[in-house]
């Protein structure tokens, strides 16, 4: 099991050699809020296939130790800098979704001479006030005796509405869920809500050198449309994609439409 120690944690992460001949500097791919490396599932063997990946679990998620523990911003943006001099690399591709794409900005902003291209999947370069108000809700909402339900509440704003039709396949996700050995304990989620505030500010744009993409899904109704393509609008550096009949974990509900996106986006800026 790879770790990187530093001063606070043990941060687990995997690193998968491409499965053919590359070009490509690695993807670092970074996950969202509730989630670890794992939640990239879906997509990692068609990405792999001509990509060296890094996924690193995100403090307080996953097997990344001690957990819960303190996390925002500038501490998550630290450790990904860490772990890429840990392993000698000097440049990557970013992958982040929703909170870790946030932290793909942050890193393109931080460190642009180590950042090729971002790809940042249902998110902007900041988070807006109303969703900093979901995320306190849910956590407020969350208790171990009703937990399943949380789960089902949780999954409205990740998944388009046809998701709910066949009942036995939401709870096949709720049972996975619930029992996943690495699952998120409810004080780690709370701490992951908390540390949302940090990325009220957003990073400072102009010092940005790579090309960026934002992907989000037709249904997303937390990254929508609208937001990503009125962000887009005077910045020629980014370009956007909409993904049909996709919600905010679009990479689930349409990952060969997101694999061959991400692979379209992986060129830089001349």
């Amino acid at each position: 099991m790879p770790v990187l120690q530093t001063q606070e944690i043990r941060l687990h992460y995997q690193r998968l050699e491409a499965q053919e001949p590359t070009s490509q500097p690695p993807l670092l791919m970074l996950s969202g809020m509730a989630s670890d490396s794992a939640s990239w599932q879906p997509v990692v063997e068609g990405l792999n296939r001509n990509l060296e990946l890094i996924l690193p679990d995100n403090r307080c998620t996953g097997q990344t130790l001690p957990n819960p523990v303190s996390t925002d911003r500038e501490k998550m943006v630290g450790d990904v800098l860490n772990l890429l001099d840990d392993l000698q690399i000097d440049r990557v591709n970013i992958l982040g979704h929703s909170m870790g794409g946030m932290l793909g900005w942050a890193l393109a902003a931080r460190a642009p001479d180590r950042v090729n291209s971002l790809v940042a999947a249902a998110a902007l370069p900041s988070v807006i006030p109303a969703r900093i108000a979901l995320f306190k809700s849910l956590n407020a909402l969350r208790h171990e005796e009703t937990e399943a339900e949380w789960f089902r509440l949780f999954y409205q704003f990740l998944f388009c509405a046809g998701f709910f039709t066949d009942e036995s396949s939401v709870d096949a996700a709720v049972n996975a869920s619930m029992n996943y050995p690495f699952k998120q304990n409810a004080e780690s989620f709370a701490r992951q809500a908390a540390g949302l505030d940090s990325f009220i500010e957003p990073p400072d744009l102009s010092a940005i050198r790579c090309d960026v993409t934002l992907i989000t899904g037709s249904h997303d109704v937390l990254a929508t449309p609208a937001m990503i393509e009125e962000f887009a609008a005077d910045k020629a550096f980014v370009k956007t994609y909409i993904i049909d009949n996709a919600a905010h974990a679009l990479h689930w509900e349409q990952p060969e439409q997101f694999i061959n996106f991400v692979k379209s986006a992986l060129n830089t800026r001349s």
